[in-house]
């Protein structure tokens, strides 16, 4: 394995810790995490609401965390305790985990692993997409009956 694809693998298990430290913190419930896999920049994996945090300095790429709704709701009531969030609720808990999950990681890199604000949306918007020299990798995750995914882009 190369420096670089062991540099890169080190910062994909950063995330892995940082999201599971995220779920067992906020609801006392770990997250599983599923075998990851690499995949190519045009083959966006997405659910129904996802939270994107751009990542730039000694790093450049994004993250992003794609679930359903209901995962969020669900989120919301163990986090807020509203019972009945509304939508754009919903979407901003996906901001909110996705700005943690990265915050957590630049924590552990310094001031030259910077990210951006979330860019938060549901479905698929048509522009979206990876740049071509960047390796995708996907780790599929579940916690409680809920399936996701975070993607992290990085080079």
């Amino acid at each position: 394995m190369s420096n670089s694809e062991e540099q890169f693998e080190t910062i994909v298990n950063t995330f892995i810790d940082s999201i599971d430290n995220y779920f067992t913190k906020l609801t006392q419930t770990p997250v599983e995490t599923l075998a990851p896999f690499v995949k190519k920049p045009e083959e966006l994996l997405l659910r129904e609401c996802t939270g994107m945090i751009g990542i730039t300095g000694m790093k450049k790429g994004l993250v992003y965390i794609s679930g359903d709704l209901e995962m969020y709701k669900e989120l919301i009531r163990d986090y807020v305790g509203f019972n009945s969030p509304k939508k754009n609720d919903m979407l901003d808990m996906a901001g909110e985990l996705s700005n943690v999950v990265a915050g957590n990681v630049r924590e552990i890199y310094g001031d030259s692993f910077l990210i951006s604000v979330p860019f938060v949306f549901k479905g698929k918007p048509e522009n979206l997409k990876f740049p071509d020299n960047v390796p995708i990798y996907v780790i599929p995750f579940k916690w409680r009956s809920y399936s996701a995914y975070m993607v992290v882009g990085i080079q």
